[in-house]
C-alpha cells in the first residue's frame, strides 16, 4: 500500500548499490522513532528491459510496492563507485577564498566536466608538517549525466527528491544515533557491499577520513569459487547458506566445506584488513588523533561468516556489526535486528535533515 499522506513521517531512504537498492523509511511518535516501512530489491531480480535509468526506476517501484511507504518526499544516495573522492591539502584561508581554491584543484583532479556535475567538500582537519599548517579537504564529486539518471529514476515513479546525500555522511548520521560516541573521540566504520567497501572515520558527527576499497563481496566470492572450482553463483550460494542461521545451527564449522570457504576467505580478508590499517595509521599520524578501539561493519556483506573474525584479528581491535536500527520501535520481520547492518545507510539517509543546512559540508558551484 503506498500512502501519499503521513505528516509525521520522514523521507523515504533511498541507498542505490551496485547490487540492490534498498529503501528505508522512519516516522516520528513524541519523542519516538518508529520503522514505517522498509524494502529490499535486488537489482537482478527485476528484469531489465530498457535502459539503466528504466531499470533503476523498475527497482524503486518494485521496492515501494513491496512496503508501506508514505509521502513522496525521499532522499537518495549513489553508488559509491558513481562518486570521486580525492584528499588535497590547502593553506589555511577564510572560507570564501577556500571555495574558490577547492574549486580549482577539483578542476585539476577529477578527469571529468564539472560545470553541469557536483562538488562537495569537508574540512577533515589540521595536517602539522613542523611549522607549516594546512588544512586537509576531503572532495567528493559526481558527474552531470549520473545525477541526471538517477533523478529521472525518481521523477519517473513520482518521488520528490529533497537532496542527494553521501553514504558515509548517512552512514556516521545513523551510527550516532544509534550509539553516540564521547565527544572528541573517533569513531571508524567499515560498509562492505558486493563491489567494494567503503571506510569512514569521524569525529563527532563531522567526517575526517573516507576511502574506497576494492575488496567487497564478489571478491571474497570469487576466492571461494577458485579453491572450490565451483561457479562463482555456487561460491555465493555456498557462503549465504554458511552465514544463514540455519547454516550456523546445522552446520559444523570444522567439516572440510566449511573449512575450505573459510581457508579460501582468509587471503581476501587479510588484505582488507591490511588496508584498513594503513587508513588508521595515516589518520593518527596525519591528525595526531587517536586511533577508534571499534570498527563498526555494515552492509550487506557484514553478515558474511568469519569476516567479522577476520578483520578482528587482523587489526588487533574489536570489530562488531552495526546497529543503526537500536531503539527503534515496530521494526518487523523486513528490518529484523539481526539484519539491521545492511540497513545503515537507508536509515541515515531517511533521517536526513531536509529543513536544516549540513553545517559540515559545502557545496560548491562548478
Amino acid at each position: 500500500m503506498f500512502n501519499w499522506f503521513e505528516p509525521e513521517a520522514c523521507p523515504i531512504g533511498i541507498d542505490i548499490g551496485t547490487h540492490s537498492v534498498k529503501l528505508m523509511q522512519f516516522r516520528r511518535r513524541k519523542d519516538e522513532l518508529l520503522l514505517q516501512a522498509a524494502c529490499s530489491v535486488d537489482l537482478e531480480s527485476v528484469p531489465q528491459t530498457g535502459n539503466q535509468t528504466q531499470h533503476l526506476a523498475a527497482v524503486i517501484r518494485t521496492a515501494l510496492e513491496g512496503g508501506e511507504f508514505v509521502g513522496r518526499r525521499c532522499v537518495l544516495s549513489l553508488p559509491a563507485t558513481a562518486v570521486h573522492t580525492k584528499s588535497v591539502r590547502l593553506p589555511q584561508m577564510p572560507e570564501a577564498d577556500l571555495a574558490q581554491a577547492v574549486k580549482w584543484e577539483a578542476k585539476d583532479r577529477f578527469s571529468f566536466d564539472l560545470a553541469e556535475g557536483r562538488l562537495v567538500y569537508f574540512l577533515a582537519g589540521e595536517v602539522r608538517r613542523g611549522t607549516e599548517v594546512k588544512d586537509e579537504v576531503l572532495l567528493f564529486a559526481a558527474p552531470e549525466d549520473v545525477l541526471r539518471s538517477h533523478l529521472e529514476a525518481i521523477r519517473s515513479v513520482k518521488l520528490q527528491a529533497d537532496a542527494i546525500d553521501l553514504a558515509p555522511c548517512a552512514l556516521v548520521r545513523s551510527l550516532r544515533r544509534a550509539m553516540p560516541v564521547q565527544r572528541e573521540a573517533a569513531g571508524a566504520v567499515l560498509d562492505v557491499g558486493s563491489g567494494g567497501s567503503q571506510f569512514v572515520i569521524y569525529l563527532d558527527d563531522r567526517i575526517v577520513f573516507y576511502k574506497y576499497i576494492d575488496i567487497g563481496g564478489r571478491k571474497i566470492n570469487e576466492a571461494i569459487a577458485a579453491k572450490l572450482g565451483v561457479s562463482l553463483q555456487e561460491a555465493t550460494q555456498i557462503r549465504l547458506q554458511l552465514a544463514s542461521p540455519a547454516g550456523k545451527e546445522e552446520g559444523d564449522e570444522s567439516a572440510p566445506l566449511a573449512q575450505a570457504v573459510y581457508d579460501a576467505m582468509r587471503p581476501p580478508v587479510e588484505e582488507l584488513a591490511r588496508e584498513l590499517d594503513m587508513c588508521m595509521r595515516y589518520y593518527v599520524v596525519s591528525f595526531r588523533g587517536a586511533r577508534s578501539d571499534t570498527v563498526s561493519l555494515s552492509g550487506r556483506q557484514a553478515l558474511c561468516p568469519r569476516l567479522q573474525e577476520g578483520l578482528s584479528a587482523g587489526l588487533g581491535m574489536r570489530v562488531e556489526p552495526a546497529q543503526p536500527l537500536r531503539s527503534v520501535g515496530e521494526l518487523g520481520d523486513k528490518a529484523r535486528p539481526d539484519r539491521s547492518s545492511e540497513w545503515a545507510v537507508a536509515a541515515g539517509l531517511s533521517l536526513y535533515p531536509v529543513d536544516e543546512a549540513a553545517a559540515d559540508r559545502k557545496e560548491v558551484a562548478a
